[in-house]
């Protein structure tokens, strides 16, 4: 084995770390791995299997974790929340406009969709989920784009000193993956002897070094394959500047000679950086291609706080234990049923005929057993013991409890007689019991479109590397396909000595904006929920409390934008008619001039139109 006296300072704290993040993951993981072993169906232990298996008693498995967590997941897929641009400034907005379609695009291109639901499947699984948020170049295409994609959480190890949910306080990431050594070679090419040389040695004679679940640490000869270790660290160092004037500061490489300096201070500066390793061998230190200055994973944690010794859990921790209890009970229900039908005989000593016939057809249905003597008696075959449909019921109840899942939820039958407003309210308990999943997504959500636009100072994935020219097709407001240009160099006139002046049109690096995520649904059925109530509260309002464009904002028409619009210019026409009438001037005659429309009418007609 290699020592690691022989390496390299700065490699050995890398491997350092790794290991540090591997020995904080191990009881999570420990726990994670069980979760989805439930999850899937194995749900007994391999020691209970065998005692049964000796003892000739079935092992009954009913997978109650299973459809709830599909219940859950499900709610998800039809309840995503989208992405909204707020502008800071009036010149913003349109620039806002772009930047929501542009995401949009980006996303459907991704199949964000689908990633974000096994992401939070993950989470609401094993406890925690993963993004990775990056750009890849398509050297056939000559082309990159944006990249979002569900990383598996069984891969990625994190500072063990962090407790923040987005891992602000995060110093590195490692995340590891198995690789043959011809691919290391085809993206390493500079180390294709190295490369091989450690694969030899740990083939021949190299100890196995083995992480927490004695999986190998660097090097598996089973699948003869390398551990790459990609640790994503920040590096902490000081940045002069000098100040050579009022309101003018330069860094050092900018100050030229003649140059006055007044005052001279020091930052820190953070630099995220990237190790590529495999066991003793450093493949690459490079900084970040990324300029947001951020690691590019984003977590999402079902239920995480980040306290000393917490571990991130998702729902079906929680119900291991009463899934145990319920297979085990069902496992003895039916080997009690199984043996009811011949519980055995009680027969006087020396009927060795009579009990030959017994064991060989006793149990058979319908047979007729001859005797000269006393006659056997069966044990006594009571029925089912009541008890078990006793706890049947707990079982049930403690499913609901603990997940927060109601039959309401579930879509099980309900008593007859409940009102539709308390099978309602039954239903938002349950959504309310799981709102803390679906809020941590957003939350997570967030962190991706940071990382795809940044902040002011730090540009991130979209604004970095999409800066060439670019037409995309994008989703107008009116519903309808759009074409914008991003980066379009427009002439915008000439200097006083002839030159060209170009401005640019779309430019995505510039302005400013808020990133938010919006409070309504995307999705058709909580969208027409909403819609429908504000109906039902518009007609209890006195009229025009609610305006109908508002009304008309949260429908679902296709062409609501040009509905908005027509019944915007029918309301100026009525008031300038109106304003004209009192003025005294005549009316403008014109048939099938429009008149002003009773809010009352314009519910209907839309209630009617759904």
């Amino acid at each position: 084995m290699t020592r690691t006296t022989d390496l390299p300072p700065e490699l050995v704290r890398k491997r350092n770390m790794f290991r540090a993040a591997i020995e904080k993951s191990r009881t999570w993981r420990q726990a994670a791995r069980k979760d989805y072993e439930f999850y899937f169906g194995k749900q007994w232990e391999d020691a209970d299997l065998q005692a049964l298996k000796k003892q000739k008693r079935p092992a009954i498995t009913i997978n109650r974790i299973r459809p709830l967590i599909n219940l859950i997941s499900g709610y998800q897929r039809l309840n995503r929340y989208e992405p909204d641009f707020k502008p800071r400034t009036a010149d913003d907005i349109d620039l806002c406009k772009v930047r929501k379609g542009i995401t949009k695009y980006i996303m459907d291109s991704c199949r964000y969709n689908r990633e974000e639901s096994r992401v939070f499947l993950d989470g609401i699984i094993g406890g925690v989920g993963w993004f990775e948020v990056g750009y890849e170049f398509d050297y056939h295409a000559l082309d990159g784009k944006a990249v979002i994609k569900r990383v598996s959480p069984f891969d990625i190890y994190v500072d063990p000193e962090s407790r923040e949910p987005d891992l602000s306080d995060a110093e590195y990431i490692c995340r590891a993956k198995w690789v043959s050594k011809d691919d290391l070679k085809r993206t390493y090419p500079e180390f294709a002897d190295e490369i091989e040389a450690f694969a030899e040695r740990y083939d021949r004679d190299e100890e196995e070094e083995c992480d927490e679940d004695l999986e190998p640490l660097w090097y598996s000869r089973e699948k003869k394959k390398c551990r790459l270790v990609e640790i994503w660290y920040k590096r902490h160092t000081m940045k002069e500047y000098y100040v050579i004037g009022p309101g003018q500061i330069v860094t050092k490489d900018e100050l030229l000679p003649g140059m006055m300096v007044t005052h001279k201070f020091r930052v820190p500066q953070t630099e995220i950086r990237c190790s590529a390793i495999i066991g003793d061998v450093e493949l690459e230190d490079v900084p970040s291609p990324y300029q947001h200055g951020r690691f590019p994973f984003a977590p999402y944690f079902a239920y995480y706080v980040g306290e000393e010794g917490e571990i991130p859990a998702g729902v079906v921790r929680d119900l291991q234990d009463i899934q145990r209890e319920q297979n085990k009970r069902r496992s003895q229900l039916l080997h009690l049923i199984n043996t009811m039908a011949n519980r055995g005989w009680l027969l006087r000593r020396g009927q060795e005929d009579t009990k030959k016939k017994l064991l060989e057809s006793g149990s058979t249905p319908g047979v007729v057993v001859e005797y000269d003597t006393d006659p056997p008696k069966p044990f006594d075959s009571t029925s089912v013991p009541t008890t078990f449909a006793e706890f049947e019921q707990l079982g049930d109840a403690d499913f609901r409890q603990i997940s927060g899942i109601n039959e309401a939820m579930l879509g099980q039958e309900i008593p007859s007689g409940t009102s539709g407003r308390a099978i309602e309210l039954r239903q938002r308990t349950a959504v309310t019991q799981v709102a803390g999943l679906f809020d941590n997504l957003r939350a997570t959500k967030e962190m991706v479109l940071y990382l795809l636009w940044g902040s002011e100072g730090a540009p991130g994935i979209i604004p970095q590397y999409y800066t060439e020219e670019k037409t995309f097709r994008i989703i107008g407001e009116s519903g309808k396909d759009e074409f914008v240009t991003i980066n379009q160099r427009q002439l915008a006139g000439y200097d006083w000595m002839g030159n060209a002046i170009y401005r640019t049109l779309n430019d995505l690096s510039v302005g400013e904006f808020d990133i938010v995520i919006d409070d309504v649904p995307a999705t058709p059925t909580q969208r027409i929920a909403q819609f429908y109530a504000l109906l039902e509260l518009a007609k209890l309002l006195p009229p025009g409390a609610i305006p109908v464009d508002m009304i008309i904002d949260a429908s679902d028409f296709d062409n609501k934008e040009e509905l908005k619009q027509r019944w915007l210019e029918q309301q100026r026409a009525a008031a300038q008619a109106v304003a004209m009438k009192q003025s005294g001037a005549p009316p403008p005659g014109q048939p099938g001039q429009p008149g002003i429309v009773p809010q009352s009418a314009a519910i209907e007609a839309m209630r009617a139109a759904l």
